[in-house]
């Protein structure tokens, strides 16, 4: 039987995902309910949020998860669905507590762990079931400070954090280009890199940093697979190229351009799922070498460009609503309406702040060429008819203020990292 549902809990209300998702829930008439863990939070700013709450916060998570359950007994039935790694695994390890208040679709602990845990994830991809390529990685134990055991991989090297499930501090990678650099890295990784008890106290090896060869074409040449894993095993994609990132070596998406999806890939990625035993929203991310795709990250999640594939016909909130729901009417046409869209081959997705700024920056510390930054320019300009925005929305404009300010205060509290990441592109 199916459960009527109405409203939606939406949180880590700063992230692009959870903005993407109240806007689409918000204009298919779900009632939406945004909750974070301070007040200027963007998501809490748009004009689809119904109701804005305050809960204790993230590095509290008993006091979240009990939170979470008076909250939803007090409104039964309503959809609660994760927006970020940190959320996906906690709303998994507390599944049995929180799906009885509310409406879910998530899977079980070791499920989702397996995916968010590179090391665990590599195994699943390196299946004789699933066969998705990976990058030769190694797990680098505390003691690691020569080079012998990196001869399978050879520098350069990336040292990562396995997951990024409750990590307090650290980076998205540190680049190694030779074997002197290596003790260095280690130290300075060992010192920045640290994850909260509540994840260490059930998985203690996930401190061990990841080795991956490193790939130049990671700079410029990355592939997104992302889309929705029906209940019933039916599974809708979007690709995009992501042609932009800051630090532009290791870093966040600024810009991507729509691709067609691969046929090859669409199908281990269904194999990963139906191997995993997952369903739900997903997003991963490939490195194009050479004819090889390989895969370096899985997000069972709402995913930050999900406006982008919202945009391109796949309705990723309402799939997961209908699902969690029972809904296999208004789910089979949801999907059916994804399968049928057709792009015209120009879509792309851009945070323009962001943009701007890297440009302004990177050309006035000379790391980009004048040549440079125009033909980046005339890429935006080409497509400007067919581009969504990470934030910015004409019938929903406030958001995109509150996340300029947000920046702001974020380089006044970090000029540190400021400079690295936007004017030294490291």
């Amino acid at each position: 039987m199916s459960t009527p549902v109405s409203s939606v809990l939406l949180l880590g209300a700063d992230y692009y995902g959870t903005l993407a998702a109240a806007r689409c829930f918000g204009r298919r008439g779900v009632r939406v309910v945004v909750a974070d863990d301070h007040r200027r939070a963007r998501t809490l700013f748009s004009k689809y949020v119904a109701e804005r709450l305050l809960h204790p916060p993230l590095q509290e998570p008993d006091a979240l998860v009990q939170w979470l359950v008076e909250w939803g007994t007090d409104h039964p039935g309503t959809l609660l669905y994760p927006p970020n790694d940190h959320f996906a695994w906690l709303f998994a390890l507390y599944r049995d507590r929180l799906s009885q208040v509310f409406a879910m679709l998530s899977p079980a602990e070791d499920v989702v762990y397996k995916l968010l845990d590179k090391y665990f994830l590599h195994q699943l991809c390196s299946s004789s079931q699933v066969g998705i390529k990976v990058p030769v990685t190694l797990i680098g134990s505390d003691q690691l400070t020569g080079t012998t055991s990196l001869a399978p991989i050879g520098f350069p090297v990336l040292l990562k954090p396995r997951t990024q499930v409750f990590l307090q501090g650290g980076t998205k990678g540190i680049l190694v280009h030779d074997a002197s650099e290596l003790s260095v890295a280690l130290e300075r990784y060992r010192r920045e890199v640290s994850y909260h008890a509540v994840l260490t106290s059930r998985h203690p090896d996930v401190m061990q940093p990841m080795i991956q060869q490193y790939f130049p074409s990671a700079e410029t040449n990355i592939v997104s697979l992302s889309g929705f894993m029906s209940p019933t095993g039916e599974l809708v994609t979007r690709a995009a190229t992501k042609v932009l990132q800051r630090p532009r070596k290791v870093g966040i998406g600024l810009c991507f351009e729509g691709r067609e999806p691969s046929v090859e890939l669409t199908e281990k990625i269904g194999a990963l799922c139906r191997t995993a035993g997952y369903v739900g929203a997903f997003e991963a991310e490939f490195i194009t070498h050479g004819d090889d795709h390989l895969m370096i990250d899985f997000n069972p999640r709402f995913y930050s460009q999900m406006g982008f594939d919202i945009a391109r016909g796949v309705s990723i909130p309402m799939l997961v609503l209908w699902s969690a729901t029972n809904r296999h009417e208004e789910l089979a046409a949801e999907m059916a309406h994804a399968q049928a869209w057709r792009g015209t081959g120009k879509e792309a997705y851009c945070h323009k702040t962001m943009f701007d700024l890297v440009l302004a920056l990177q050309r006035a510390s000379g790391r980009m060429r004048p040549q440079e930054v125009r033909a980046w320019k005339s890429w935006f300009s080409s497509r400007e008819g067919s581009m969504v925005d990470a934030v910015r929305d004409s019938a929903d404009p406030l958001p995109a203020a509150v996340d300029t300010a947000a920046w702001l205060r974020h380089f006044a509290s970090h000029p540190r990292s400021f400079v690295r990441n936007f004017v030294l592109n490291r």
